[in-house]
């Protein structure tokens, strides 16, 4: 998940009080984050033209950089340190409109389009009023030029500049370049007779670039695991596309072999955990991944929980099984919500 994903998401998720937080931080412009307030607070008959014309700045220049997330709504002004910072709510009259007329201003603002662009209503009150966040990430089909303007823009600290040409060059002529990421299968768990449960999780390796990705690999050691009554063992996947190496039990890696190749949208599991938990929890359960491909940068990763929260979810769980109310949801949800693996990346 990129920089900008990470925080439209949290936006999402804390609502409000994730404005709120803002502006009790006073929280900077940055490069993956930029604060509008609308030129009429979304009152008129359709979006004012200084709300479009940001919103088409924004979508060339997180599009051709990054990614990056603007909030509608709120004022920012320069601080001591001449840093744009947060400041005031300036809310929206009426975020689901705005966020229709938004919705509408989209493909019309660069050459060519962004598709990738989503917007998020946050209501404040029964009426409607509230802030908008709308996120523009990285582009796979840059550069993309502002319409009217006819510049090419990329994000630069906490403005939006015009692209140099070397840069505006290379978006050109560059050869396109894999992402890699991690991403989870988590099978439901299992309730064995001694009150253990059983969870499975395959760790793949996915990419969401044009270019094509070999040379893949992973690693994943075990830094703590909940406690003496709890096994995992780490294992891999597919040893026809992979060589495998393990580490004293608490470390695995994995290398593709020459043939294998990664294009966009596509995902391979190198890759997978069985391990078996009931009390008493008395580590933290803590899990440490890299993965990448010869074509691209690493990427750490982590799965985490503290041994008080996995104790909550297995009281639960296991007294739902006791009382035969465990549901396939249930059952689905509990590898993940263990190992702290975000709904999104299952």
């Amino acid at each position: 998940m990129s920089r900008a994903e990470d925080i439209f998401n949290t936006i999402i998720a804390d609502g409000a009080s994730a404005i709120n937080e803002f502006i009790l931080q006073r929280q900077a412009e940055e490069l993956f984050l930029d604060f509008k307030r609308s030129a009429d607070n979304g009152s008129g008959k359709r979006l004012h033209q200084n709300d479009r014309n940001n919103l088409a700045r924004a979508i060339s220049g997180f599009g051709n950089s990054e990614g990056g997330v603007i909030v509608w709504g709120i004022d920012c002004s320069p601080d001591v340190e001449y840093a744009d910072v947060a400041h005031t709510h300036r809310p929206i009259q009426d975020v689901k409109r705005f966020v229709s007329w938004l919705e509408g201003a989209v493909s019309g603002c660069t050459i060519p389009p962004h598709a990738g662009v989503r917007n998020h209503p946050i209501e404040i009150n029964e009426s409607g009023k509230g802030f908008v966040a709308t996120l523009v990430p990285k582009s796979n089909h840059a550069p993309h030029q502002v319409v009217g303007e006819l510049k090419y823009l990329i994000r630069a600290g906490s403005n939006f500049v015009p692209t140099p040409h070397g840069v505006l060059a290379g978006m050109f002529g560059r050869r396109p370049q894999p992402n890699i990421f991690e991403t989870y299968i988590t099978p439901p768990a299992e309730v064995q007779i001694d009150e253990r449960v059983k969870c499975e999780i395959g760790f793949l390796i996915a990419n969401n670039e044009p270019g094509i990705a070999s040379d893949l690999f992973m690693q994943l050691t075990t830094i703590s695991f909940l406690g003496d009554n709890c096994v995992l063992k780490l294992q891999l996947s597919d040893q026809d596309n992979w060589k495998g190496q393990f580490s004293f039990s608490i470390m695995i890696s994995a290398i593709s072999k020459p043939d294998v190749r990664l294009p966009i949208e596509m995902h391979l599991q190198p890759i997978h955990i069985e391990a078996l938990i009931g009390p008493p929890f008395t580590k933290r359960l803590s899990i440490r991944g890299i993965c990448g491909s010869g074509q691209s940068p690493p990427r750490i990763f982590e799965l985490s929980n503290s041994a008080e929260m996995v104790e909550e979810l297995y009281n639960k769980f296991i007294e739902k099984h006791r009382i035969r109310t465990l549901t396939e949801s249930d059952m689905q949800n509990f590898v993940g919500d263990v190992f702290g693996i975000k709904r999104d990346d299952r």
